[in-house]
């Protein structure tokens, strides 16, 4: 006989069996041998005094082992037992007796519960901060005139994975706004309310983590530009599963230039001509979008840009009757982080036929003075006032050298640099005074191929004249109107200081200062100036000190009304 116990997801089978004898008697009659015969088998043990079906003591016990967690299941093992007991009788026996028997099954069971994983949370958070070039503190940003307005969207990034996870960044973008001109010069108002042309832009990337985005866009208005720089970064992360993740960032998505409008702001009333002038106002719709958030929030945002817009009427009265062209300069003392700096100046005087006359001023952006001061020491040190130490020569002859000054960058008005050595013959000491002729590398004032180009004018930021009245004195020249600059030096001091009869120099040098020639390309001619070069003196001053010898070596520059210094300094001591 089969019994079978379900118990859960689990089965407990109880195979029964017992076997009967028949014997034969002498007298042919068949006997049925005593035997033991099982009965059912039933949940649960009997109390040894009770006969069978008795009271159940106890049947099924769960015993807790360890637990285990996974990724997405928790899963709890017990230790299962199960009692049974069933009668076993001796039939056909003198005593037909009953024994009970108790049976225990012991198994493992898990309960495994499912765990439901949350979605990844991505987070954006941003705010704007001028940092040049606006007084506005929200949108529309206004762009003050003549100055490049500069925004940055901090912001801050947060990804939080299904296990709870939170990693954060700070990812930054920029833009930066302004038009090429202040003012430009039409001749009807049609010509400042034009339709803006723009370009697509395609960022290009670089960097590594943050990954840097960045284009320009470039829009059209007639003889303006107006440029928008833009840039973004992004950051990845990697979360417990080693997955690469992209931070949420925020990046220009599209821009939208607007209608430009255009007001009179007031009229100049001139013999020759009236000007009237306006304020052009360009607006433009920068739209950002907020990537990797469930919501991609799209924001906009409004720049505009502001200039001057003149339309000159031109009167009948008088006639542009000649053109003259004078040339000057203004230095500015150094300031802030500027060094001291010279600008080159043209007047452009026009004469009219009724008397008046209109000069135009065209500035350079402005040049700084360049002094090279090559001192070096017989000692392998970069700048003989670093030199310090011993040097032996051939003979034993020890010379001692102590560390000494330097004064003045390379663009101030003096610069020098000292140098102290000790010596035991002070008489034994020979300046040979030698120049390089070509510190320029071939470069001279008036070599024009040499120059290279500075402030440039577009058509329409200034009036060009009949090329009949420039006067045939100066120079042609096909260049794009603008400056054109280049550094020279008349020569270089390479002179060099001998001590007694060695070889190899005690000091030598390489001393220049470098002074910018300029000329203006504009209608069709150079203005140069090459009556402003400067003049360049070198010397030697040898004094007796209570010490030693200081031997200086010197050059004097006059430019532009100013006078500049450099001198490599050697003080000679006795040992």
């Amino acid at each position: 006989m089969i019994q079978e116990f379900p118990i859960g997801g689990q089965s407990v089978v109880f195979d029964l069996s017992y076997e009967v004898y028949e014997y034969t008697t002498v007298s042919g009659k068949s006997v049925e041998m005593p035997y033991v015969k099982p009965d059912q088998a039933e949940l649960g043990s009997s109390s040894a005094s009770e006969s069978r079906g008795g009271a159940v003591v106890k049947s099924i016990t769960i015993k807790p082992l360890v637990q285990s967690r996974a990724s997405v299941s928790d899963t709890t093992w017990y230790e299962v037992n199960a009692v049974f007991n069933l009668d076993v009788e001796c039939m056909n026996s003198q005593v037909e007796n009953t024994r009970n028997l108790t049976f225990s099954v012991t198994y493992r069971g898990a309960v495994t519960k499912e765990i439901e994983l949350g979605d990844p949370k991505a987070e954006l958070s941003s705010t704007v901060d001028v940092l040049d070039g606006t007084n506005s503190v929200s949108s529309p940003y206004i762009v003050n005139p003549k100055e490049q307005m500069s925004l940055l969207f901090r912001q801050n990034s947060s990804y939080i994975d299904a296990y709870g996870n939170k990693m954060v960044c700070e990812p930054q973008a920029r833009i930066n706004l302004f038009a090429q001109y202040d003012t430009v010069y039409v001749s009807k108002l049609e010509e400042l309310e034009v339709t803006p042309a723009s370009q697509d832009f395609v960022f290009t990337e670089s960097g590594e983590d943050p990954v840097l985005y960045s284009t320009v866009q470039l829009f059209k208005l007639g003889i303006q530009m107006v440029q928008l720089d833009m840039s973004y970064e992004t950051y990845t992360a990697i979360d417990v599963e080693n997955n690469e993740i992209t931070m949420p960032y925020l990046k220009q998505n599209a821009t939208m230039p607007g209608a430009v409008t255009v007001n009179e702001i007031s009229t100049a009333t001139g013999a020759k001509a009236d000007t009237t002038f306006y304020n052009v106002k360009f607006p433009i719709t920068l739209e950002t979008v907020d990537v990797g958030t469930p919501d991609e929030n799209i924001q906009t945002i409004e720049l505009v840009v502001s200039y001057i817009g003149a339309i000159v009427t031109w009167k009948d009265e008088p006639e542009l009757v000649k053109v003259e062209y004078r040339t000057g300069y203004v230095w500015e003392e150094a300031h802030h982080n500027l060094p001291l700096l010279y600008y080159a100046h043209v007047f452009r005087d026009r004469y009219y036929s009724n008397g008046e006359v209109i000069t135009d001023t065209f500035v350079d952006d402005g040049h700084p003075m360049e002094t090279s001061l090559g001192f070096h020491s017989i000692l392998p040190v970069d700048g003989a006032f670093m030199a310090e130490g011993e040097y032996k020569y051939s003979d034993d002859d020890i010379v001692i050298f102590h560390k000494g000054t330097m004064n003045g960058l390379p663009n101030d008005s003096i610069r020098t640099m000292t140098s102290i050595v000790e010596v035991d013959y002070l008489d034994s000491i020979e300046v040979r005074e030698e120049f390089n002729m070509d510190p320029a590398n071939g470069r001279f004032p008036g070599m024009w191929e040499t120059y290279v180009s500075g402030k440039l004018y577009e058509d329409g930021v200034y009036m060009p004249v009949d090329p009949s009245l420039v006067p045939s004195s100066y120079e042609s020249c096909d260049l794009q109107s603008g400056w054109y600059f280049q550094v020279f030096a008349e020569k270089a001091d390479a002179t060099q200081v001998f001590y007694k009869q060695y070889a190899t120099p005690i000091y030598h040098m390489s001393m220049f200062i470098g002074c910018y020639d300029q000329f203006l390309a504009i209608d069709g001619i150079r203005i140069d100036f090459l009556n402003h070069l400067p003049t360049c003196e070198f010397n030697t001053v040898i004094e007796n000190t209570a010490s030693g010898k200081k031997i200086t070596r010197e050059e004097r520059v006059k430019f532009l009304g100013r006078n500049f210094y450099a001198a490599c300094i050697m003080d000679f001591r006795q040992k």
